[in-house]
């Protein structure tokens, strides 16, 4: 199945420009917060994990799932309709998606939210200078293109945290393969293993 992109218009030509400066902008001002913040960061995002893996090995106890094969880190479509940037983690064993058991949980990236929003209200303000009247469909469009920024930015951070990850499956009770793959991707669409 294709993904849909959000559509190209003449308001995404004119914004592209202000996007790519402004997300410039926005990661070093992340790594300012992360530097400052990593530890209270990693133990947020550690604890999504935690969640998901102890769901995970209360199924495995009552034989509802099998061996953890495949963590799967996905960035939520819905989550810019919202304006918020959240990832839903996937615990699956080798079925895959096809689990009899889903065990899963949220993390919100708390953290990006207040630059996220400052940087949106100032794409809506450069959109509208050009554009007269900008409609709520038009944001949405500037939202969902402008989270895929972000989202980028969210695989890289999962990208520099698959060791940790890897401890915290190892610290918890789940029964895990020896090759257990950490993916990062659409939900049930394109995805990379890291």
């Amino acid at each position: 199945m294709e993904k849909v992109q959000p559509q190209r218009t003449e308001l995404y030509t004119y914004l592209y420009t202000y996007m790519e400066e402004l997300f410039q902008d926005s990661c070093r001002a992340v790594q300012t917060i992360l530097d400052i913040d990593s530890g209270k960061i990693w133990k947020n995002f550690q604890a999504a994990v935690r969640e998901c893996l102890e769901k995970t090995r209360i199924f495995q106890q009552q034989k509802q799932k099998g061996i953890l094969h495949y963590l799967v880190f996905s960035p939520m479509q819905y989550a810019p309709f919202l304006d918020r940037l959240e990832l839903r983690i996937d615990a699956l064993d080798d079925g895959f998606y096809l689990d009899t058991q889903e065990a899963s949980a949220h993390y919100h990236a708390d953290f990006l939210q207040d630059r996220f929003l400052q940087d949106l209200a100032f794409l809506y303000e450069k959109a509208a200078e050009k554009f007269i009247r900008i409609q709520y469909f038009e944001q949405i469009q500037i939202r969902q293109n402008y989270a895929e920024y972000y989202d980028a930015l969210l695989f890289q951070m999962i990208k520099a945290l698959t060791g940790l990850i890897l401890e915290t499956v190892e610290e918890s009770e789940v029964h895990a393969a020896g090759s257990l793959r950490i993916i990062c991707g659409d939900y049930m669409d394109h995805a990379v293993i890291l």
